[in-house]
């Protein structure tokens, strides 16, 4: 935490903007030599899967009503950054607004509290969806009856946009004076923050509504929600899958990748809740690999007409979509461009420091200075007590930290600025460590990232690996899927791509691939056969006969008493012409019930069949035997070409496959020959 004038451990705390300009913000910047900005790019869009704590209902002190927006008073909810008198940017004012976070309804307290976070906390596409049942039916588009997600403008290329904002309480600060394009409306309120982040949004609705007709083709009997559902389902298993297969290994490096492990099983007594340290500092190590500028190019990888865009520009600007290209340009230039790469001083690009959110503040905001504040205003312990949590050395002196903090510089402005070890604000102690093991952070924050992204995982009762939620083969093909394979199926008009797009290209061999040449999700394997289909059917048939029957005997008491009235009223030959419908209307009944039994007898017999089967399929899993996808059994270790370009195993009943390597080109432009899985000179 942090009270003005109180001393820690004998210092004052510095202001958070006086940290940031003078430990943090860089005018320059170094790249990255081995990964892309996309790196930076599915971090703030996970981010926003995972974690969005709850600002304030009022944005105006609790005690006189003072708008937080024009007040520097410390008054609750009223957090405001204190502003130095020899700021390099601000003058005109003493502070920048800050709005603390709401805590947990039912403390009975204010102080010490916790925050909420409104999101629902596993990897669940969230941001595509929603996080809650009003919105997800709001985005959803009903009227076709295919299980599809709402669409808006459609590009030249026929794909569409997202449906703009239609009152829904979203995150929308455009600048009114540069564009009245409205803001987009997806699944999480922080879509339209920057162009990167709101063409990620697009591309994942339309990826949605892809596989959703791809499924409708495959089961025309399917409804709309099932269809959803199942969409929905399968979108989620792909972003999990791309998380821990392809982002975490270049975040946590080899030796943090392996101290994660590999998945093994639902744990029911594993807590997958985000925690506050995780969401308030440790996720937040990204902002470090944020490059100043987005790039913008064409099919030939060069700057659009338009050209780059510097980051301060993108801010809530959802026009330069609809106006300037589409998404193809900004997704060619997230998995070409390197990321940044943080060093000792260049912690984070001066856009984000010194433009943050321009049109929407008197004052730009200062993202540094933000994620401090916030990490006081959630009251996370220091950056020495999370060393200890780690199991590192607790830092006496400054020169402690020389072991993770090397730069020696460095560690001099943080022993200025903070006095003792013990008043390091987490976020920056993290930032400030050099990176270990090939990851992308320094030991701290690699412990808090291993802790949650395994809690998240193995505390997920419907993680794509879990036995049971999907089948064998569509495990296979979920495990198909790649953040390339995305982008090229929902582009406007990507045709080839780095495979790795998280990789820069030319540490890869070939460089750029054709989109045709990428693994797919095979689709079909979601079709129900007609077997399931008609047992299905026969089904809701009895349930159908089941009811007409009891309505029967319902409608047959009121029937009876009006027939015994014109009984006792009616001449002989009357009578005895009801009495023959009352026979006739017997055998109806009769013939009802036989037909009952022989559609009973049927389905009794498709699930004898079903049970036989899953009795063999229970003997081959116990055999440890795996079946593939032509229904040929395989010995558990046994390993065979599931194609010209892919290789599979079985393992313990599951089936893993993988895309086969291609050697180094020996020519410096090796062409692709239909049927050829290699590139070929």
């Amino acid at each position: 935490g942090w009270t003005k004038s109180k001393l820690y451990n004998g210092f004052p705390k510095p202001s958070a903007r006086v940290i940031s300009t003078e430990v943090v913000s860089t005018n320059h910047v170094s790249e990255d030599s081995r990964h892309t900005h996309m790196l930076m790019q599915w971090g703030q869009f996970l981010d926003h899967d995972l974690d969005f704590s709850m600002p304030s209902i009022s944005h105006a002190s609790f005690t006189d009503n003072v708008n937080c927006a024009t007040s520097c008073e410390l008054a609750p909810p009223c957090f405001p950054i204190e502003i130095p008198h020899n700021d390099r940017r601000i003058y005109t004012t003493r502070c920048m607004e800050f709005v603390r976070s709401s805590s947990v309804c039912g403390s009975d307290k204010v102080e010490p509290r916790e925050q909420v976070n409104q999101l629902t906390a596993f990897i669940d596409a969230s941001n595509v969806y929603g996080s809650y049942p009003a919105l997800a039916q709001h985005l959803r588009e009903m009227s076709s009856n295919r299980g599809l997600l709402r669409s808006g403008v459609l590009m030249s290329t026929g794909k569409p946009l997202l449906p703009f904002n239609d009152g829904q309480p979203i995150d929308c600060k455009r600048d009114l004076a540069e564009s009245t394009v409205d803001c987009f409306l997806a699944g999480d309120v922080r879509a339209n923050e920057q162009l990167g982040l709101l063409s990620m949004h697009t591309l994942w609705m339309r990826e949605h509504n892809r596989i959703a007709k791809e499924l409708f083709n495959y089961n025309r009997h399917w409804d709309n929600d099932k269809i959803y559902h199942e969409a929905r389902k399968i979108v989620g298993a792909i972003m999990q899958h791309i998380t821990y297969a392809h982002w975490l290994p270049k975040i946590l490096g080899v030796d943090g990748y392996a101290r994660l492990g590999p998945y093994e099983g639902y744990k029911p007594e594993v807590n997958p809740s985000i925690s506050n340290v995780f969401a308030t500092a440790a996720l937040r190590f990204g902002h470090t690999l944020i490059n100043p500028e987005l790039l913008r190019l064409n099919e030939s990888f060069k700057p659009i007409p338009e050209g780059n865009i510097p980051l301060r520009k993108a801010f809530f600007a959802p026009f330069r979509l609809l106006e300037e290209g589409g998404i193809d340009p900004l997704m060619r230039g997230l998995v070409y461009a390197p990321a940044k790469l943080k060093r000792p001083d260049q912690l984070l690009n001066s856009d984000l420091t010194e433009h943050l959110f321009t049109p929407a503040h008197f004052v730009a905001q200062d993202l540094a200075a933000l994620n401090i504040q916030r990490g006081r205003d959630h009251a996370l312990p220091s950056y020495n007590e999370w060393r200890k949590y780690c199991n590192l050395s607790e830092a006496l002196t400054f020169n402690d930290l020389r072991r993770e903090i090397r730069n020696e510089a460095l560690l001099r402005k943080l022993e200025r600025l903070y006095g003792h070890p013990d008043n390091i604000d987490l976020w920056v102690g993290g930032i400030s460590e050099d990176s270990v093991g090939g990851a992308k952070v320094g030991p701290t924050f690699l412990c808090l990232l291993i802790d949650q992204f395994k809690r998240v995982r193995d505390g997920d009762r419907f993680w794509y690996e879990n036995p049971g939620i999907f089948s064998p083969d569509q495990l296979h093909q979920i495990k198909q899927s790649s953040l390339a394979r995305v982008i090229c199926d929902n582009g406007d008009n990507i045709t080839t791509l780095n495979e790795d797009v998280f990789t820069v290209p030319h540490h890869q061999s070939p460089s750029f691939r054709p989109c045709s040449t990428l693994p797919r999700i095979e689709l079909s394997v979601w079709t129900e056969c007609c077997q399931e289909c008609s047992a299905s059917s026969d089904n809701n048939e009895i349930n159908s006969i089941g009811v007409r029957i009891r309505r029967s005997f319902v409608d047959r008491y009121d029937h009876d008493n009006n027939r015994d009235q014109i009984f006792n009223d009616a001449p002989r030959n009357v009578s005895h012409h009801i009495n023959d419908d009352e026979f006739d209307i017997t055998e109806q009944r009769i013939e009802g019930i036989e037909e009952l039994v022989g559609k009973l007898d049927k389905t009794v017999q498709r699930l004898s069949r079903k049970v036989r089967k899953l009795e063999t399929e229970y003997k081959l899993r116990k055999d440890g035997h795996c079946i593939d996808i032509d229904k040929n059994k395989r010995k558990s270790g046994e390993t065979w070409q599931s194609d010209k370009c892919s290789k599979c195993s079985c393992k313990d009943s599951q089936i893993i496959c993988w895309v086969e390597k291609c050697p180094p080109s020996q020519c410096k432009n090796p062409r692709f020959i239909e049927g050829e899985c290699c590139p070929v000179c």
